[in-house]
């Protein structure tokens, strides 16, 4: 059974880049807070008791926005994070720390409308969906209408496939609309 929560980032924080993860009863999973001051751009995803899962952080040196994702309880590198915002079609290649050269995800989609698709790269099979991310309408029903009238917060609907890692998923399509959101300025 596909697991779907949706993805609310909180008004009135610094830059509008915490967000609130919660299933779809309204019951807390996730949070991600981003750090407010400090060097470089910082995120931390945490678990519903506020226990740390991974760290990101944008590359200083990075000449296309990269951005690194480790545990929080060693600081191991997990993935590596790279925007193509050259090409075309913008993507999101994800490197996981395996020693390879070949990206392991490939995050594609209409990044302006807000809705994109996570797919796991698979010898022989191609590329497998395993999460979709969607905004919501800011026409779906009055709250969100005035929620968008009134603030720059955005909401989004993951659905992550069966036995997928949701925290992982969850981290990416956060990172998703820090890159496109700033990359855009909407």
């Amino acid at each position: 059974q596909q697991t779907i929560l949706v993805m609310k980032e909180q008004f009135g924080t610094h830059r509008n880049d915490n967000f609130t993860i919660t299933d779809g009863t309204g019951r807390p999973f996730f949070m991600l807070a981003a750090a407010t001051f400090s060097m470089g751009n910082k995120r931390q995803l945490l678990d519903c008791n506020k226990v740390p899962i991974c760290m990101m952080e944008q590359k200083m040196m990075s000449l296309h926005g990269s951005w690194i994702m480790s545990r929080a309880d060693n600081g191991m590198k997990v993935a590596e994070i790279k925007p193509a915002l050259a090409s075309l079609t913008p993507s999101i290649k994800v490197y996981l720390n395996d020693g390879d050269k070949e990206p392991d995800f490939l995050i594609q989609g209409d990044f302006r409308s807000k809705r994109f698709v996570i797919s796991q790269r698979t010898p022989g099979r191609g590329d497998v969906k395993i999460a979709s991310v969607q905004k919501e309408s800011k026409y779906a029903n009055s709250t969100a209408f005035l929620m968008s009238v009134m603030t720059d917060a955005q909401k989004y609907l993951l659905t992550i496939d069966p036995g997928v890692d949701a925290a992982f998923v969850t981290a990416l399509a956060t990172l998703c609309d820090e890159i496109f959101n700033d990359k855009e300025g909407a």
